[in-house]
């Protein structure tokens, strides 16, 4: 384990723009698509959904301190099983690097640059994520801390200035949707963001203290602004716009002008976005390598780090195009990560309850 360390604060926004940052782009419309005005209320449920899967990740790593789910996985279970766990696990970091590179450049290919290859977009990004990954967790977190405070100041500014397209009456018909209907076609929300933030479970060890409250207020802050971004979305586009569009938010910064002088704002959230897929991607790239290391017992990170560009970067030209990639997203996306995300954690806590339970057994008869 390194000895690099992260402060609550630094911690806090990571796992904020972890689970928001992407999110503000990439959820909105499919959410309006299926529940209409009532969109705004699905991150909520998916958020409390979030919160209790938390639970049990901070349950699990209390059980074992300072140790990351590798390590739990090969401790708990042995190795030839806990190994197969921790392989698991490491592809799992893996595949979600691979499908945030693959966002990038759908997203940078359909909106801005429609000639450029794919392939460009990727190791473009992955080379920054990379050299990031190699410099360490401390550096992401200080990475982390500046863009936070920039895309937090660009998305107020943009919010504020296309209030001028307000209209309550696009929220006409709400409180009229299939609760059951709608839950189960906005089950990929549990999935993305919130199922992925286990990749957490490889960085507790680095956080100084207070682990479980900055990771819980994370994930709630996060869920009301997804909510809250879903909210304006409807209010400003409309409800038939928005759900037609991939990108949503894209479509109100491209709209938005004050006089002359502030318009075409798209191109500044286009680069919020690669600041906010920069800090996901170099979390997961990193949690992948440290897996990695962890695993076979690798010392250096670097050439395990530059072999996963290949990699993940061949990898994410598996999808033909964007719609194929998202609706994998909407069918599977929830199904695969809970496995990851809740039955494995429960598993391990079970087996060390077991064990502890055997052991104090032993204890007292002895």
């Amino acid at each position: 384990m390194e000895n690099n360390s992260m402060t609550v604060w630094q911690f806090f926004v990571l796992t904020l723009s972890f689970l928001a940052g992407t999110s503000f782009f990439f959820l909105p419309g499919g959410l309006i698509a299926v529940a209409k005005q009532d969109a705004w209320m699905v991150p909520l449920w998916a958020g409390a959904a979030g919160v209790m899967a938390a639970l049990i990740w901070l349950k699990l790593a209390r059980q074992h301190p300072g140790l990351s789910i590798i390590q739990i996985c090969t401790k708990v279970a042995g190795k030839p099983i806990g190994g197969l766990f921790a392989i698991m696990y490491i592809s799992y970091f893996i595949q979600l690097s691979v499908f945030i590179t693959r966002n990038v450049g759908d997203f940078m290919k359909q909106t801005l640059m429609p000639i450029t290859p794919l392939t460009m977009f990727h190791v473009m990004l992955l080379v920054i994520s990379a050299y990031a990954v190699v410099k360490g967790i401390d550096t992401i977190a200080r990475s982390s801390e500046l863009l936070f405070i920039i895309m937090a100041i660009t998305f107020v500014l943009i919010f504020c200035m296309a209030l001028v397209a307000w209209d309550w009456s696009r929220f006409q018909g709400s409180f009229r949707m299939n609760v059951w209907e709608t839950l189960k076609e906005t089950r990929y929300i549990f999935g993305f963001p919130f199922l992925e933030a286990l990749v957490f479970l490889m960085l507790f060890p680095f956080v100084q203290s207070k682990v479980k409250r900055s990771f819980i207020l994370a994930i709630v802050v996060a869920t009301l602004l997804l909510s809250v971004t879903t909210f304006f979305t409807i209010g400003v586009l409309g409800v038939p716009r928005a759900s037609h569009d991939t990108y949503p938010l894209f479509v109100i910064a491209q709209e938005v002008h004050v006089g002359t002088f502030f318009e075409h704002l798209e191109s500044t959230i286009a680069l919020i976005l690669l600041a906010a897929i920069f800090i996901k991607l170099s979390i997961a790239y990193y949690c992948s390598v440290l897996g990695l290391c962890q695993l076979f017992r690798i010392s250096s990170r670097l050439w395990v780090t530059l072999a996963l560009i290949l990699l993940i970067s061949g990898l994410s030209l598996g999808y033909d195009n964007v719609v194929e990639n998202i609706e994998f997203s909407q069918r599977y996306d929830f199904e695969y990560t809970l496995l990851y995300s809740v039955f494995i954690p429960c598993l391990l806590l079970f087996v060390t309850w077991i064990r502890k339970k055997v052991k104090r057994r032993e204890g007292t008869a002895s």
